[in-house]
């Protein structure tokens, strides 16, 4: 084993999550002893310092052993001690009758962006229970981010590996507990629990054909564990060109279950493709009704979409970025051509502001803006 790229904390606390006993005697001598949990004689002997001149040899040995005890080849043994103190949820599209080892480089980004909005909406959701989250913004789920990993992919399918480190709380929890769990699980557990109950809770709906009902159930909840923003995620997380399912697989750390019960929640939720279009009205039922403003705005433009006339000037659609208090709201709206003209000149000036005037229809991503004037800003 030319390299060993975990910790001598890892391997003790993966052989303490399988019941091998630690002596404690042998820490003043800067050594990790493990006795098997067979009481034959098996034991693991490494030093704590990974920097010592032994380590690698002892180590090397210890999980040799390991593998022998348990009949498992070593990339799976350092898998599982890698993963032993984190949550893990693996995102795996499969197909029934061909063999999905890769995703195109866009596919792959989608993908990435899905489960990362999936894992904002979950943890907002924990600390914010709400129908719909105008900003995935907040300190503790961006927290939370940060800290997520990703893990080795396996063979046979196209997995992404997730991993949240498991850390125990023992303050008075400072969210809102959604899930009566106990106070010492954190904003990281509870948000893998919540991903695997509202998994499940929508699949649930969509067998029963009780969409409209789950979601009146959530909007009548104080404490919603479902939202618009979860709902989309999901949706992005499909592949619509190949048309493949996925499957959200939670593998729990090794290391809370010591001190925690297994949650009771499902391990594995299949969203297969055919689910799509009841997942995408699931998620229009959620789409935040938000009412017309009728004002005069400030922006810049982003994108011209307009076609050229018969007269040789440009019209039609453009989309403008419009600042509306500390929010920019992407809007599309359309201009005749002297309007265009404007938003030309604008867009060739490199953000340059314009001048809106008009009601506008805010939705979740994009808005439409009914205009009745449309100019430059004064500088």
């Amino acid at each position: 084993m030319n390299n060993i790229d975990v910790s001598a904390i890892d391997i003790r606390d993966y052989a303490v999550s399988l019941g091998w006993k630690l002596i404690r005697e042998a820490l003043q001598d800067g050594l990790f002893v493990l006795n098997s949990p067979r009481e034959d004689g098996t034991q693991l002997v490494f030093p704590k310092d990974t920097t010592s001149t032994s380590y690698y040899e002892l180590a090397e040995l210890s999980l040799k052993r390991l593998c022998e005890f348990y009949r498992m080849p070593i990339n799976l043994l350092l898998e599982d001690i890698r993963e032993v103190n984190d949550d893990v949820i693996s995102l795996r599209y499969f197909s029934t009758n061909k063999i999905v080892n890769s995703l195109s480089f866009e596919e792959a980004f989608e993908a990435i962006s899905a489960t990362r909005q999936m894992l904002l909406s979950a943890a907002s959701s924990v600390v914010n229970p709400t129908t719909y989250h105008p900003k995935l913004n907040r300190q503790e789920p961006q927290e939370l981010i940060k800290k997520t990993k990703f893990r080795h992919t396996q063979e046979g399918s196209f997995i992404l590996k997730i991993a949240i480190p498991f850390e125990q709380v023992f303050a008075n929890s400072l969210f809102t507990n959604i899930l009566d769990v106990p106070e010492d699980k954190s904003i990281g557990r509870q948000t893998v629990e919540l991903i695997s109950k509202s998994s499940k809770e929508i699949i649930d709906s969509i067998d029963s054909n009780s969409i409209s009902e789950l979601y009146r159930s959530q909007f009548e909840n104080s404490k919603p564990i479902i939202s618009y923003n979860f709902c989309d995620s999901l949706v992005k997380m499909f592949d619509e060109e190949r048309e493949l399912p996925f499957e959200l697989i939670f593998n729990w750390s090794k290391t809370s279950l010591s001190v925690l019960s297994k949650p009771n929640v499902p391990d594995k939720i299949t969203f297969p493709f055919t689910y799509i279009s009841k997942l995408k009205e699931l998620k229009e039922y959620f789409t935040p009704k938000i009412p017309e403003i009728t004002d005069t705005f400030i922006g810049t433009v982003e994108e011209l979409n307009g076609d050229m006339g018969f007269d040789g000037k440009r019209s039609g659609e453009i989309v403008v970025n419009l600042l509306i208090e500390t929010d920019v709201v992407k809007t599309k709206m359309n201009l005749n051509s002297e309007q265009y003209q404007y938003a030309l000149r604008a867009h060739e000036k490199g953000g340059a502001y314009v001048k809106v005037k008009g009601i506008l229809h805010r939705q979740a991503r994009v808005g439409r803006l009914d205009i009745t004037d449309f100019t430059l800003a004064e500088t």
